[in-house]
């Protein structure tokens, strides 16, 4: 395994944070997990060239993780703009009903 928990540290905030502004931004809730397995994944068969004494299947595992986490942070994006948009919805009906018995 890599050596350092800065690599850990950074890569699991940056997921965390681009997995809850991704899907806001272009309202694609799977984008975000797959590019992260893709790029992890792919990262876990190409640091082992470089880094001595690092295997492959330790990194895989770390890259399914952060898919998960990726998948988590996702569903809870899409669940709060789901609920945020129907509560606009009602207050912008409501508001509508108030104006037209003026």
């Amino acid at each position: 395994m890599i050596q350092g928990a800065g690599f850990y540290i950074i890569s699991v905030l940056s997921i965390i944070i681009l997995s809850a502004l991704v899907p806001l931004s272009i309202k694609k809730y799977a984008v975000m997990p797959l590019l992260t397995i893709v790029i992890m994944g792919l990262s876990a068969f190409i640091i082992p060239n470089f880094a001595d004494g690092t295997n492959w299947q330790p990194l895989m595992g770390y890259a399914c993780f952060l898919f998960i986490l990726s998948i988590a942070v996702s569903i809870m994006m899409f669940v709060y703009a789901r609920n945020r948009r129907k509560k606009k919805e009602v207050l912008h009906a409501e508001n509508e009903h108030k104006s037209s018995e003026k």
